[in-house]
């Protein structure tokens, strides 16, 4: 089994200093919803977020990385084939549990809801059939939980590593980190048993986990 863990991915609802903003205001209302029941998005909320956070003005507010993250990987080959485990990590130290049947809606305004659904349900679509399921927990909770044998970040200016050839020098149930954010260095200290860069230059996170899927798709699959 391959586990791929989106790490400090910048998926939180509206904190409370912005509850009060105009811009979240007139999206609250234009959603029917509380401010501190919306996923905060930067592409709406940049303007409360540079007033009330601008050291992180672009960082914060990135739900569609989740986004893609995710319809990538639960519908990788890998995945339908029955070796992927995919969990997101959120920069405050929520961990997601995706069921490998979940269909992330393709509408990126379904997908906000759907998270939205989440954050204030803890698990969607209900108890009986958790297709997401959210808990209090951080990278190395999971990593007791699962047991992989490797964990492996990969972080930009590490060791570089051909990404094909991973499969046969790691373990059989690896896991792998991927950041979940746009700029910027690890929010938290994770642990891992050792940092590569597939790539010389910094990758889009889908695109980092499209390259891991890939390597063991020829390795499990396309033998």
């Amino acid at each position: 089994m391959i586990h791929l863990v989106l790490v400090d991915s910048e998926l939180e609802l509206v904190p409370e200093p912005l509850w009060g903003h105009p811009a979240i205001v007139r999206r609250a209302r234009l959603r029917k919803k509380k401010p501190n029941r919306l996923i905060l998005d930067s592409s709406f909320d940049h303007s409360a977020i540079r007033v009330k956070y601008p050291d992180e003005v672009d960082r914060r507010g990135r739900p569609d990385i989740v986004f893609h993250f995710l319809i990538n990987a639960l519908h990788s080959i890998l995945n339908m084939e029955g070796h992927l485990r995919v969990y997101v990590h959120t920069r405050n130290d929520e961990l997601i549990y995706v069921d490998p049947r979940t269909r992330i809606p393709k509408a990126y305004h379904r997908f906000i809801g759907l998270m939205e659904a989440l954050f204030n349900n803890r698990v969607v679509p209900d108890k009986y059939n958790p297709l997401l399921r959210m808990v209090e927990g951080t990278v190395a909770d999971l990593v007791k939980e699962v047991g992989p044998t490797d964990v492996i970040l990969l972080r930009e200016g590490a060791e570089r590593v051909n990404p094909y050839e991973l499969p046969s020098s790691l373990g059989e149930e690896p896991m792998f980190l991927i950041g979940g954010f746009p700029h910027g260095d690890f929010l938290h200290e994770h642990p891992r048993d050792r940092e590569i860069s597939i790539y010389d230059k910094p990758l889009m996170a889908w695109t980092a986990a499209n390259e891991i899927i890939a390597s063991y798709e020829r390795k499990l699959i396309f033998k």
